[in-house]
């Protein structure tokens, strides 16, 4: 019961901050965008350094100016990137990917 109302909080704080995902990044081109933004003046602002990072989950930050995005990896469903709606459509556009207001763990939500 907790869980989900923790759940619930998550998903009202994702929409009401006006994010975007995309997900389903392939590792190969996940991998390639974070380089890619921080080649353009992106800085990391956090690495999970877990003792399973990388090999079952990863999660990097970054930040240009105000601009916040959260890119979180898995072995099961890969790449995803997370933030402000217009930069993450922006991303999308610019590397032929889906962008979509649902925060990334709504598809993890029990179903009715």
């Amino acid at each position: 019961m907790i869980a989900k109302f923790l759940r619930g909080c998550s998903k009202l704080r994702f929409k009401v901050h006006g994010h975007a995902t995309i997900k389903d990044i392939p590792t190969d081109q996940f991998n390639s965008l974070i380089e890619s933004l921080i080649s353009s003046g992106w800085k990391k602002t956090y690495v999970y350094d877990g003792f399973d990072a990388w090999i079952d989950y990863g999660k990097v930050k970054l930040k240009n100016n105000d601009c916040r995005l959260t890119f979180e990896w898995d072995n099961w469903s890969e790449g995803s990137i997370e933030g402000p709606a217009e930069e993450i459509e922006k991303l999308a556009n610019e590397n032929n990917l889906i962008a979509t207001s649902e925060w990334r763990w709504t598809e993890c939500d029990e179903k009715p």
